[in-house]
């Protein structure tokens, strides 16, 4: 509890300066801050944030503070923006407050049809299509896809993004089509918890300094085939001082159709570790789609599709720890007035190419989530949420589980913004 309330005061003397700042400059300057607090209850394992294998966020049933954030985004001058985004949370993950992400942006004024765009500093790749509000948040569900689950688990990039979009005039500009390719650093862990813990889907978003604790695995414990790891995971550590890279592309056609297609690969070198952690060398490939249905209706649907390795190659490609994932997920949504539900189903799963001992990591699974949501005011919402995840993963046993569960979830939020 003291925690919570020193994040709280803390946020709230950075709201107060941030508002200060935006005050001074003016409509150069967008400062939004929140909080959510929610009621729970659960069933299911112990959860991965408690050290266990639960793919919720919460073990037990209670109320707790889910957050409370800063987002800031400020302009320098016409063409260059600072933006940061802050969390709290009231966990032992990390810090109290921590940065979730901080870059600048410059935006060039367009002299034709093609717009550029600089961004430099740590942020987001460009996948999720579900968490487009202020802080990363989800308007339509309280707690996100097992894709974007990962992403802001264990996803942030470290460097520099470029971009290119163009709106054709041939084509009434309606249609919109653009590129984003960045080079980082810093996220070289990227993949271990994937793997060592498997998917989830939960709310929380990894800040830059978190420790994210692994389940008490064999193979890590003194004596294990890799004993050098810590209990836990640092996402966003430099181990072999080379760059990873994605590519995406977009086509927009107004606001009724939106499709991204990425290639991502951290490049890590899976055979270095530094200080508790290994670089794991991560790639996916990921699809995204959002459309506007006839009655309004919306659609969102993301696919993944990658592997993660980690260790020397033993012959024919093959890696001590060496898995491919995928998963996807189709989102339908609906917004009357100041009324919003909407409903989604995930598919996850893992296969494993080797035969370490002490090292099963198998897993495949599906979850369905309905939330509602009440805008109450500019400043307050309402949103209710059950969702229901069924899981196979043959790990399980090593902590005397059943490999087959399904953990459920009630949740009742109340959301704050300012």
């Amino acid at each position: 509890m003291v925690r919570v309330l020193r994040s709280l005061l803390f946020l709230g003397a950075l709201v107060t300066a941030g508002a200060s700042v935006a005050q001074d400059v003016g409509e150069r300057a967008d400062l939004v801050g929140g909080a959510d607090i929610s009621l729970i209850a659960v069933s299911g394992y112990e959860s991965w944030t408690d050290g266990l294998v639960g793919k919720l966020r919460f073990s037990d049933d209670g109320v707790y503070l889910g957050r409370a954030f800063v987002d800031f985004d400020g302009r320098l001058t016409d063409t260059l923006k600072a933006s940061f985004a802050v969390e709290a949370y009231g966990d032992d993950l990390g810090n109290a407050v921590d940065l979730t992400e901080a870059f600048l942006e410059w935006r060039p004024v367009p002299r034709s049809a093609n717009r550029y765009r600089v961004k430099v500093g740590a942020f987001y790749p460009r996948i999720s299509l579900e968490n487009v509000e202020s802080g990363w948040t989800n308007p339509y569900l309280q707690n996100s896809s097992a894709i974007n689950t990962w992403v802001g688990e264990e996803l942030r990039a470290f460097g520099t993004e470029l971009s290119w979009s163009r709106k054709p005039p041939s084509l009434d500009g309606r249609q919109e089509f653009g590129i984003n390719a960045a080079v980082f650093w810093g996220n070289d862990p990227a993949g271990s918890l994937l793997a060592w813990k498997g998917w989830s889907i939960h709310d929380r978003q990894s800040r830059f300094s978190d420790k994210l604790p692994l389940p008490p695995l064999p193979q890590i414990q003194p004596g294990g085939v890799f004993e050098e790891q810590d209990p836990y995971v640092e996402p966003f550590r430099e181990i072999d001082d080379s760059a990873g890279y994605y590519v995406n592309l977009e086509w927009r056609i107004a606001n009724r159709l939106l499709i991204r297609a990425m290639t991502y690969n951290n490049e890590a070198d899976p055979t270095a570790h530094d200080s508790g952690q290994y670089a794991w060398y991560t790639e996916f490939e990921h699809i995204g789609l959002q459309a506007t249905l006839p009655g309004g209706v919306g659609l969102i649907a993301q696919w993944m599709d990658g592997s993660t390795v980690m260790g020397p190659n033993l012959g024919g490609g093959i890696h001590p720890v060496d898995v491919e994932y995928d998963s996807y997920f189709a989102l339908l949504t609906k917004q009357w007035g100041s009324h919003r539900v909407s409903a989604r189903y995930d598919n996850f799963g893992m296969t494993q190419n080797d035969s370490t001992r002490e090292d099963n990591n198998p897993e495949s699974g599906h979850g369905w989530t309905v939330g509602y949501r009440y805008q109450m005011t500019d400043g307050f919402a309402l949103r209710v949420e059950w969702l229901s995840i069924k899981t196979h993963r043959c790990a399980h046993v090593y902590y005397r589980l059943d490999p087959t569960v399904t953990e459920e979830q009630a949740q009742l939020t109340l959301q704050l913004r300012f």
